[in-house]
């Protein structure tokens, strides 16, 4: 390594890539990766890229890994099997370190070049980071079920799958998969995300249902809302829904009760506003504070 540096000292010019090498062959990766850096320009070669990603990646440097991975394919495509290969590395060794970050940007890199390498169960790390498009999300959803190695992963995975299927409008085949969530998970943070995905999915569908006239359909939409969510404004709307449409079944004192119960959780003003008109169209003798 002296004589390199002397060499070098000697010819006017530090040949980086050289020192690079050097350092790589002598397992010294810090400073192989560190030449690496300094010896990229604008005309960079894809092999240095290539030596720059091999060196990252054995330094636990994974972004970087991927950047320099994708770059050497992009400067000559004859090198894509070879990235390919370096790209999987990089993905297992993020995904054996716990590194979500570095497992999503290496995966996506992966699946762009070469789909067939990526694990099953690195698409979980695609699902958690919510960064697919809401109709890939969802396809990949059952892969990723499939992959889940324990129960905590597959409560991810399962929440994954619900949240893409509720992006896509399919809210219909979500909500049951929210509720399974529920059914299944203690984690709190999972636990809300649930809920609030169920109380979406739950209020669209119930009012997507009185548009059509389905009283009954909309009384069981809202009904599933608060099951899980019956005090946050959430649930006030889903209140105000079901009394909507007891009112359309002809089901007054239902209806009534409703309203009123919206009324009584306080909170949103103009959530409380609505359920008062709502309670005034009914008649006089409803007014808010009537009881029935």
């Amino acid at each position: 390594m002296v004589s390199l540096l002397l060499l070098a000292a000697c010819g006017g010019g530090v040949d980086h890539e050289r020192l690079g090498d050097a350092s790589f062959a002598e397992g010294d990766f810090v400073i192989a990766l560190q030449e690496y850096r300094a010896a990229l320009d604008d005309g960079s070669r894809a092999d240095i890229w290539m030596k720059l990603a091999s060196a990252a990646l054995r330094t636990g440097e994974y972004r970087e890994a991927t950047e320099g991975f994708e770059r050497a394919v992009a400067l000559d495509r004859s090198r894509a099997d070879e990235a390919a290969r370096g790209l999987a590395l990089v993905a297992a060794a993020a995904e054996r370190e716990g590194d979500e970050a570095g497992l999503r940007i290496t995966v996506q890199a992966l699946r762009s070049l070469a789909p067939e390498r990526v694990k099953p169960r690195q698409t979980l790390a695609l699902l958690r980071g919510g960064e697919l498009d809401p109709e890939e999300a969802a396809g990949l959803g059952p892969l990723a079920l499939a992959a889940a190695g324990d129960a905590a992963a597959t409560d991810q995975a399962l929440l994954g799958y619900a949240e893409a299927l509720r992006r896509t409008t399919a809210c219909g085949e979500a909500l049951p998969v929210h509720q399974a969530v529920l059914r299944r998970s203690r984690d709190r943070e999972l636990r809300q995300r649930a809920v609030a995905g169920l109380g979406a999915c739950g209020l669209q569908l119930g009012s997507d249902a009185l548009l059509v006239e389905q009283p009954d359909e909309a009384m069981a939409w809202f009904g599933r809302v608060l099951a899980v969510d019956s005090v946050s404004p959430v649930g006030q709307r889903a209140l105000i829904g079901l009394g909507d449409a007891q009112a359309l079944k002809g089901d007054l004192p239902a209806a009534i009760a409703a309203y009123q119960r919206a009324i009584g959780l306080g909170g949103d003003d103009s959530l409380r506003a609505t359920a008062a008109d709502r309670l005034a169209r009914l008649g006089p003798a409803t007014a808010p504070g009537d009881t029935i």
